[in-house]
């Protein structure tokens, strides 16, 4: 029986070699070629078997061209260096382990084996749902900007514009501890920007044709990040739609041409009335998707920050079904009549907690299961005029340090005559912590209670502050550096390293709360300069820290 099944293995073995003459090889006397696992217009992708790591899965992509000479083997090499490079700067990256030449001249490199689908194959599986479209939206826009800021070689600083955006690039890695990782695939065939000019040379055309940006079909010698950005509102369109902005009876390169220089894509009212996408993200896909170079977005961190807004919207409306009312703000005044937040108001003071300006977590147990909450006393004047205002929240941490996570959540009134920030280190070598860090990736959100320091009987106020995609990675980060972590810094020195990275955030985070009012009552001019003339006087305020601190 064994010997049958062994001998049918191996004639299926040889099957398969007939049929790719790569299957059953070694490359580099190293990678045994397995199976063909996918194929494009740019090669074919295998699964190998790394024998100089005792067999260890691995993908191998074997490009469709020869290299027949050394300038273009050496070419070659170097984009593949910059595609390792952006592995190890972002996970949102497809890890491209090595490189080589094929017996025949062909060049072949090899990237972290993933499992999962690839977001072709998702979206023709209709399982996409506004949430999710923005989750995945937003780990796309992280592993582009990763690319866009570059990398550094030799002194100098290159960024990288991919070119071939389209969702046969976009894979989601499935992960049984982070849920699903977008990677982006194929920056091995990426071109480098030198930072003077911030644009790149096209020397020949690489691309997807129902993908491209008209600049790029135009062969223009020169076109920059924004390149890019066009092909990702063409995804975009396609994930929320489900269809591509333009239909085509022709896959020519002169009709593609055509439709994506001069072709208005339909709404998507009229491709399909029943969408519920929200304005401000429809705006923005078609705006990626502007003919004119000049009215895209012009780097991916404007996209990024509306993703995030909408993210926040999103998770308002989710909010506003248990009948909680949405503050634009992104703080929602909490009303009686949820469960959770009436076990809030109804909490008072512990007596074993000093009556001062202190802050601490606390895991609320509810009907709800385990909920975030981070309980501030503050004096009565303060809460009346803080809870209706504007808030930010940081999560810090560093990985060569001793496993701290400091959870900053800024308060601030719109004039910024008046700033709190609340924060407290959790230790996550402390089980307690650990639990609250991971209620906090799992709920998204946090209730804020406020006791007043004139009369810390039951809870003054109560509000919600929501997490977006980008804050709850970084909570995951954390988590997973605990098994990894070897500091040989000691615990008070690792929070005061912690203390000094806020200090020199603070700028930043207050001019990024500036610009997020610049719709209300000021200019976008009016509130940076304010913010500016501001950050002196916050910055020099006494960082508000639990009593363990």
């Amino acid at each position: 029986m064994k010997t049958s099944m062994l001998s049918d293995i191996q004639d299926e073995v040889m099957h398969k070699a007939e049929l790719d003459g790569y299957i059953g090889k070694f490359l580099n006397n190293r990678y045994l070629i397995r199976d063909l696992i996918g194929k494009g217009g740019m090669g074919r992708v295998y699964l190998a078997e790394d024998a100089a790591k005792g067999g260890m899965p691995v993908a191998v992509k074997i490009l469709s061209l020869s290299i027949d000479n050394q300038q273009i083997s050496q070419r070659f090499g170097r984009e593949i260096f910059i595609g390792a490079q952006l592995g190890r700067k972002s996970k949102q990256i497809a890890r491209v382990l090595s490189y080589g030449i094929t017996d025949e001249k062909i060049p072949f490199y090899v990237m972290e084996y993933l499992q999962g689908r690839n977001l072709k194959a998702i979206i023709k599986s209709n399982s996409l749902n506004l949430t999710k479209s923005l989750e995945i939206l937003y780990q796309i826009c992280l592993g582009l900007q990763c690319a866009h800021q570059g990398i550094s070689l030799k002194g100098e600083i290159y960024p990288v514009l991919h070119r071939d955006i389209k969702p046969e690039n976009i894979f989601i890695a499935e992960d049984p501890k982070q849920g699903d990782v977008v990677k982006i695939l194929d920056f091995g065939i990426a071109k480098f920007l030198t930072e003077r000019a911030g644009m790149t040379l096209t020397e020949s055309f690489i691309g997807s044709l129902p993908y491209c940006s008209p600049e790029h079909m135009e062969g223009r010698k020169l076109i920059d990040v924004r390149s890019d950005i066009y092909s990702l509102g063409v995804l975009m369109y396609e994930m929320l739609t489900g269809q591509h902005p333009f239909a085509l009876k022709t896959n020519s390169f002169g009709d593609w041409y055509q439709a994506h220089k001069f072709q208005v894509p339909p709404t998507f009212k009229e491709i399909n009335p029943d969408l519920k996408i929200p304005r401000e993200l429809q705006e923005l896909v078609m705006t990626c998707l502007a003919k004119e170079v000049k009215n895209r977005p012009q780097d991916m961190g404007k996209i990024l920050s509306s993703l995030e807004r909408i993210q926040q919207l999103e998770n308002g409306e989710v909010l506003n079904s248990t009948n909680q009312s949405y503050n634009p703000a992104n703080v929602q005044l909490v009303p009686v009549t949820s469960i959770s937040e009436k076990i809030c108001l109804q909490k008072t003071w512990p007596v074993n907690k000093p009556k001062a300006l202190i802050c601490f977590p606390h895991l609320l147990q509810s009907t709800q299961g385990s909920i975030p909450t981070l309980w501030a006393m503050l004096p009565k004047k303060e809460i009346d005029v803080l809870v209706k205002q504007i808030n930010n929240t940081e999560f810090i941490f560093q990985k060569n340090l001793y496993p701290l996570l400091l959870w900053v959540t800024t308060l601030c009134d719109k004039k910024f005559d008046l700033t709190r920030w609340l924060s407290y280190f959790l230790d996550m070598k402390d089980s307690k912590s650990q639990k609250i860090a991971q209620a906090l990736v799992n709920t998204g959100y946090y209730h804020l209670l406020f006791f007043s320091l004139e009369n810390p009987g039951k809870c003054e106020k109560v509000i919600t502050l929501t997490l977006c995609a980008r804050q709850r990675q970084q909570i995951i980060d954390c988590l997973e550096s605990i098994e990894n972590t070897k500091s040989i810094i000691e615990l008070n020195e690792s929070k005061n390293m912690l203390r000094l990275h806020l200090e020199k955030k603070k700028p930043e985070i207050i001019s990024q709360l500036a610009e997020n009012q610049r719709n209300q009552k000021f200019s976008v001019r009016e509130w940076l300069n304010y913010a500016v003339s501001k950050v002196s006087r916050v910055v020099s305020r006494p960082v508000f820290r639990g009593k363990s601190v």
